[in-house]
């Protein structure tokens, strides 16, 4: 996990850069794809809102992994070792998918149990997403090593986790009376009071939340 986050470091994570948007990253499975399928994790991993996309992702990863799979086919009468390797790179991004999906709707789970229900039991809490408790401390960690989940309090030999709560200074607006209302999070799912009217960010994902 440590090697993962300094890879993320030194070569950054943001989507703007041009050897990690979606054109050059398509060429790259054509030419290349295990390439491809390493830009492809580059640019979802330290993402805040990239944690909780997997459902949303998967279709464009599905696409590409099948046109792979057919271009792997037909490249594969005059070229057997390009057409496997195609084939190959087409079944990885399936499977890859798969994962990010898994791994989206896991996160969502540790945000409602954690940040909402006040979970503290990482037993408990690996019990739920039917995971094992190493698995879960290390998705917690690196959840915490992101930015998702900054502000929790990992107790491994007490196996238990502990939200820390932020300070927060009151609105002017929530000073002067106006109402505040619980809203749902549309990415992670997490619940936060937001001034009616207003539009705030979710400190989780980084996903606007308007409150009406």
């Amino acid at each position: 996990m440590e090697e993962i986050m300094e890879i993320i470091d030194k070569y950054g994570a943001d989507k703007n850069k041009w050897y990690l948007s979606i054109w050059f990253i398509v060429i790259m499975f054509i030419v290349f794809w295990p390439a491809g399928i390493a830009l492809l994790i580059l640019r979802n991993a330290g993402r805040k809102n990239a944690m909780f996309i997997g459902s949303t992702d998967k279709r464009k990863y599905i696409l590409a992994g099948a046109g792979l799979i057919v271009l792997g086919i037909f490249q594969i009468k005059s070229s057997t070792v390009w057409g496997i390797l195609m084939i190959i790179g087409g079944g990885a991004l399936l499977y890859y998918s798969k994962t990010l999906v898994d791994k989206a709707e896991r996160n969502k789970k540790y945000i409602d149990l954690i940040v909402n229900q006040r979970e503290g039991s990482i037993d408990n809490i690996a019990g739920v997403c039917s995971i094992s408790y190493d698995k879960a401390v290390r998705e917690l960690k690196y959840l915490q090593t992101v930015g998702v989940l900054k502000n929790i309090s990992i107790d491994e030999p007490n196996r238990v986790i502990t939200l820390i709560e932020s300070t927060q200074i009151p609105e002017r607006n929530s000073i002067l009376g106006q109402e505040e209302v619980t809203c749902t999070c549309p990415g992670c799912g997490a619940t936060k009071l937001v001034i009616k009217g207003s539009t705030s960010c979710c400190e989780y994902c980084d996903t606007p939340m308007s409150a009406s």
